[in-house]
């Protein structure tokens, strides 16, 4: 029995069955889940390959107009529409990623960017976010008046050629100049933006309650302005190994916020302070995610890159993460910043009480060669 039908047969135990309504397939399967439990965090899971399908309930949910095996070439339309499938299933109670960003916010989207435009041949893909997710994503926010400032935002450390890069056509020839330009020009009423966090004002600021980090006797970081201020902030990253973290995900993107200016180039001066999965929960706290976005057409494994397109979305980045975790080959406590961001209260790792929407944890695994020398904690 799939997890989701031991998901379905708890959730009937406590809920009426609810009358079909008569709308869209994908707006009734949303309808149906805000009106059985709605408290249940919601993440979208969609492989390229996603068909129609029906939920628990039998409501029918509309698949991809043109699913693709796994590891097939997409185009830019099929990649936009994965994205947005995704968008549609990783939001909890309202039905649209739209709802939760106002016409007059100020989004930045934290991107990964930590290798080098200039990086060799065959380690850029799954190094860093697939620029076509990022760009279906300001594509969504731009139609659905979300925002009126999009900042995408890296600290890049020495990558100084990051924002003009193609990535030796990794992503079709895509630069972050070139898509700030293209927005620019397709909606003038909105501010496009790069912003390299090492070059922004920071200030020091003190941990909420009291900091992981055990070696950080000042009890602050200096965190970007704009990471502070901004109104919403999205993370967008792909699927890939850390050596230290086990996998990087949403909170391997945050170490990137951390000034250079303070920190290094290399963040090295964050060593001094703690554990990178302390440092990297200390450093979402200043902002914790409104929206985390996983995935694109490659990943990183020890050693090479993986081709797998799926798209993980949510806006608990801590079950984000999970389930990413899980698609991965980690078990549930493997990554030892879960739980710590779950102790801290942004989230749950528990993926046995995520409501994982579009595909199953199961149809999507494939297992990442795990970092050499890198072990699990004792599982929490």
């Amino acid at each position: 029995m799939l997890r989701r039908q031991l998901l379905y047969l708890g959730a009937a135990a406590a809920f009426a069955r609810p009358q079909k309504p008569q709308k869209s397939p994908e707006q009734t399967d949303v309808v149906i889940a805000g009106a059985t439990d709605d408290q249940t965090v919601r993440v979208g899971l969609v492989l390229s390959t996603f068909k129609d399908s029906e939920d628990h309930y039998g409501a029918k949910v509309a698949g991809l107009p043109d699913p693709r095996p796994v590891d097939a070439d997409l185009s830019d339309a099929q990649l936009n529409a994965l994205v947005r499938k995704a968008l549609a299933f990783g939001t909890k109670g309202k039905p649209e990623l739209s709802s939760m960003v106002a016409a007059d916010d100020w989004v930045v989207i934290k991107v990964d960017v930590s290798a080098c435009g200039n990086a060799a041949p065959g380690r850029v893909p799954g190094s860093i976010a697939d620029l076509r997710v990022v760009r279906s994503l300001i594509g969504y926010l731009a139609e659905n008046k979300c925002g009126a400032r999009i900042t995408i935002a890296e600290g890049l450390g020495g990558c100084g050629d990051a924002w003009s890069s193609e990535w030796d056509g990794a992503f079709g020839g895509l630069s972050y100049k070139k898509m700030v330009a293209e927005f620019s020009r397709s909606h003038p009423s909105i501010k496009f933006e790069l912003m390299d966090l090492d070059q922004q004002p920071a200030i020091a600021l003190p941990v909420e309650g009291k900091a992981l980090a055990r070696r950080n006797t000042e009890q602050s970081y200096f965190i970007p302005k704009a990471v502070q201020q901004c109104d919403r902030l999205i993370s967008v990253a792909p699927l890939k190994v850390h050596p230290r973290l086990g996998a990087a995900l949403t909170f391997g993107n945050y170490l990137g916020i951390a000034p250079a200016t303070r920190y290094g180039t290399a963040k090295e001066g964050l060593d001094k302070l703690g554990e990178p999965a302390e440092i990297a929960v200390d450093l979402f706290s200043y902002h914790p995610a409104d929206y985390a976005l996983l995935g694109g057409s490659w990943g990183m494994e020890e050693g090479r890159s993986v081709h797998h397109n799926l798209i993980v979305a949510g806006a608990s980045a801590v079950s984000v993460d999970a389930v990413a975790a899980a698609v991965m080959g980690f078990a549930p406590g493997d990554l030892e910043v879960l739980p710590m961001a779950e102790h801290r209260g942004f989230g749950s790792r528990d993926v046995d009480a995520i409501w994982v929407r579009g595909n199953e944890i199961e149809q999507a695994r494939r297992p990442f060669r795990k970092p050499a020398g890198w072990t699990a904690p004792p599982h929490r």
